[in-house]
């Protein structure tokens, strides 16, 4: 079916600027745009074609617009939330989606996904029940430091790294509260300096497509008391180790869950040589990822799941033929700006670091005016925004680094920097 040749609709939950690109790119694609969720305006209902004041959560009331109004696909930005009221929407109104409401659970929930890593040989960190810290002696040959987390959190919420036996006892209260399902996972925290190894693969037909592999670096590596990410490039170094140890088992565990289209990614934690994997998402990235693949290989993840959600082909010959996880003459980055706590007064740089030769793209979330709570410390909430950069080799990519974090400022009305956890570019190295 040519999208282009007419005009499908598509339902969009989430109003926000995380549901921006999603009207944008199917826009592109000739769809009648519909935005909803409670509130009267934002971000992605400003452009969309219709917008609807109906809950996300509002199945009900969906399933009934969809009905009278011949909706072709319903979808959603990265948001896990209304990710899972698309999953359940669509399987109550008979609309085709990537996933079923079991297939999310299974990647979606920390616990469950490690049961299917451990059942098909991906290897995974060590992992501790809750027993072993309530009293004196069932904790002395665990070794610290550990990290505790709830199964099904999303946006580093309610994660904390703990060292000792009452650190992991307040750190389970901590998860828990965040937790809809009540379940917390404790495992060994690898410290290896803040790195994280991350891996995606686009699905079709329940075939099975690597395309990109790429680190990423946390916030606050020394305290570990902010795990967002500040710095995240392309391509990774271990990418020869991931074809050798990870790439056979995953596609194992993709095909006992019963993936069969879409786009997943796992998380892993590199240490010594090896790579443990620690989390999945059936989604597409909050990153904006196709920032950086379709300059690399003129592949757009987005593109193809609001594409699929139509009732469209999840990936056409033509890209799959793109597909390539190795350049030699390009690398990528996001720069992510994390902020400390307070209200922009002032910001400073901005234009023209956007300017600038290397950054592609900038996606902004705060504007002066906005205030960044105490609450949302430690969650992809504290971030400003994020740079997407392209450089010829590592060493311009880092000089381009430097150059935009010693030209941005972020000011509170006392000439307070809150940007103050800027990236070391050393890391990298």
């Amino acid at each position: 079916m040519n999208l282009n040749m007419r005009m499908s609709k598509l339902l969009i939950l989430g109003g926000t600027y995380a549901s921006l690109d999603i009207v944008k790119v199917a826009k592109s694609l000739g769809f009648y745009t519909i935005v909803t969720d409670k509130d009267s305006g934002g971000a992605a209902k400003d452009i969309a074609d219709e917008t609807l004041q109906i809950s996300t959560t509002d199945l009900e009331a969906l399933e009934k617009y969809i009905k009278e109004n011949t909706v072709d696909g319903v979808f959603c930005g990265p948001s896990e939330f209304n990710l899972n009221n698309v999953i359940n929407l669509c399987a109550k109104a008979g609309i085709r989606c990537y996933a079923t409401p079991e297939q999310w659970e299974m990647c979606s929930n920390k616990e469950t996904f490690k049961t299917y890593c451990k059942d098909n040989g991906v290897p995974t960190a060590p992992e501790y029940d809750i027993s072993n810290f309530t009293d004196d002696s069932t904790d002395k040959e665990i070794e610290y430091p550990l990290i505790v987390k709830p199964v099904d959190g999303c946006s580093s919420k309610g994660i904390t790294i703990c060292y000792t036996k009452d650190d992991v006892l307040k750190a389970y209260d901590y998860a828990m509260s965040w937790s809809t399902c009540k379940r917390v996972v404790i495992e060994k925290y690898i410290d290896n300096g803040g790195s994280i190894f991350s891996f995606r693969y686009l699905i079709k037909d329940g075939e099975f497509f690597p395309y990109l592999m790429f680190d990423t670096y946390i916030a606050d590596p020394i305290n570990k008391k902010y795990l967002i990410s500040a710095f995240t490039y392309f391509p990774s170094d271990l990418t020869e180790t991931f074809y050798r140890d990870v790439d056979q088992p995953v596609r194992k565990m993709f095909k006992a869950m019963g993936l069969k289209n879409g786009t997943a990614f796992i998380q892993s934690i590199p240490y010594e040589g090896k790579i443990y994997c620690h989390e999945m998402g059936f989604r597409l990235s909050g990153g904006m990822i196709f920032k950086i693949t379709e300059p690399m290989m003129g592949i757009n993840d987005m593109k193809m799941m609001v594409r699929f959600a139509g009732g469209g082909e999840m990936i056409t010959d033509e890209e799959l033929a793109a597909l390539s996880t190795t350049r030699s003459d390009k690398v990528m980055a996001q720069l992510m700006i994390p902020l400390d706590c307070g209200t922009i007064d002032k910001i400073e740089g901005l234009e023209e670091i956007k300017s600038w030769d290397g950054v592609t793209d900038f996606l902004q979330y705060y504007h002066e005016g906005d205030t960044v709570k105490e609450n949302y410390m430690g969650t992809l909430m504290q971030h400003f925004g994020r740079f997407t950069l392209q450089a010829s080799n590592k060493e311009e990519m880092m000089e381009l680094v430097n150059k935009i974090e010693s030209t941005l400022r972020i000011c509170d009305s006392r000439g307070r920097d809150l940007h103050t956890m800027k990236f070391n570019t050393d890391r990298i190295k």
